[in-house]
């Protein structure tokens, strides 16, 4: 070997202990991520700090409870990190985390001068698992990584940057892969900041006010239209699963639309829900992107109950499960992507909860 190369690689060697990160071989081809040890960072501000965190002594990084709320301006606090990509490409953001509860269950990140994201906001508490956060591309060289107070009393060990975005950390344990969830149950209501309010009334709050706030839902209330959107230009071949519970009404002329494949607020797809008064079905209708008609049918569809939507984006084919498990399968000649959105019409107020976007595996 050339001495060039002997002392390129030792300074390459150097620089991984340095910033405390590796890479790891997930399975044999060229799947593979790179480690950032959280206990590591380069610089970092109260009330961040490096504590033993894990169950067996290892440490990691911690923001202690009661110490305020990063989304709402209202606690600093950030640590950096500084991680090598050995080859550019999209990279898919996984956390070692601890969350204690729907409280404290997310943080900020960071990466180089883009936009920061949340990390987080999964439904697994009291237990050390892998959340899947959002995906980035990534190009060869030195990137820098700033995490940033979202949510007091959380502990992280490990963010990985994964190359495949088919295969889980190779560690033993839970593993949350949503690409996206919303139960809304924060401690303070209102806190749905990922969300664009286009037109009519939404909030998030206890439908029920006798029973405690972690049992939140968006609520949507219409008079003639409301609309309410979250955009990603990235996400496809994606499932959205949904819980739904439509409130009486008086008008017949209402209709209760699941978006996805959404663009933009005039560039999406529906599963248009028209209840019919009085009765336990629902007319059903899927609409493209030019508001055109691709399937009408009807299914049992019960007023003032909560029920399960599912919608799945396979290549050349949207999939619908319906509330009463009719599934409907409608071939595409074009790739669906963009995010997703809720759509009312007419005098109607529904209640949305527990929504998860998870990645389709090809071969699944």
């Amino acid at each position: 070997m050339k001495p060039k190369t002997i002392i390129f690689l030792m300074v390459v060697f150097a620089c991984l202990m340095l910033y405390g990160f590796y890479a790891v071989e997930k399975e044999v081809g060229p799947d593979f991520a790179i480690s950032v040890d959280m206990a590591k960072p380069l610089a970092i501000e109260w009330p961040c700090e490096v504590s033993i965190v894990g169950d067996n002594g290892e440490k990691g990084l911690r923001i202690a409870p009661k110490i305020g709320r990063g989304w709402r301006g209202e606690a600093g606090g950030k640590a950096s990190y500084r991680f090598f990509i050995p080859a550019g490409g999209r990279y898919c953001i996984w956390a070692y985390s601890m969350w204690f509860d729907e409280c404290s269950n997310a943080i900020f990140a960071q990466i180089d001068d883009k936009d920061k994201a949340i990390i987080g906001n999964d439904p697994v508490y009291n237990t050390w698992h892998w959340v899947r956060g959002y995906d980035i591309d990534l190009g060869k060289g030195t990137h820098n990584l700033v995490l940033s107070n979202h949510s007091d009393h959380i502990s992280l060990q490990k963010i990985l940057f994964s190359n495949s975005a088919s295969v889980s950390p190779q560690q033993t344990g839970l593993v949350f892969s949503d690409i996206f969830y919303d139960g809304f149950d924060g401690c303070d209501q209102g806190n749905f900041t990922n969300w664009k309010q286009i037109s009519g009334s939404w909030l998030v709050q206890n439908p029920d006010s006798q029973t405690c706030l972690v049992e939140n839902a968006l609520i949507g209330k219409s008079q003639e239209r409301a609309f309410i959107t979250l955009q990603n230009s990235d996400w496809q071949d994606y499932s959205l699963d949904i819980s739904i519970k439509i409130l009486p009404f008086d008008l017949q002329d209402c209709a209760v639309g699941i978006c996805f494949g959404l663009a933009d607020p005039n560039n999406f797809y529906q599963i248009k829900i028209q209840p019919v008064c009085n009765e336990n079905i629902a007319k059903i209708k899927i609409i493209n992107n030019n508001s055109v008609i691709m399937s009408e049918s009807k299914c049992v569809f019960k007023i003032d109950k909560w029920q399960q939507m599912h919608v799945a984006l396979r290549e050349g084919c949207i999939e619908c499960n319906m509330a009463d498990s009719r599934q409907i399968s409608i071939k595409t000649d074009h790739k669906i992507t963009g995010g997703i959105g809720f759509l009312l019409e007419g005098n109607i107020t529904v209640y949305f909860d527990n929504i998860h976007v998870q990645q389709i595996i090809k071969d699944q």
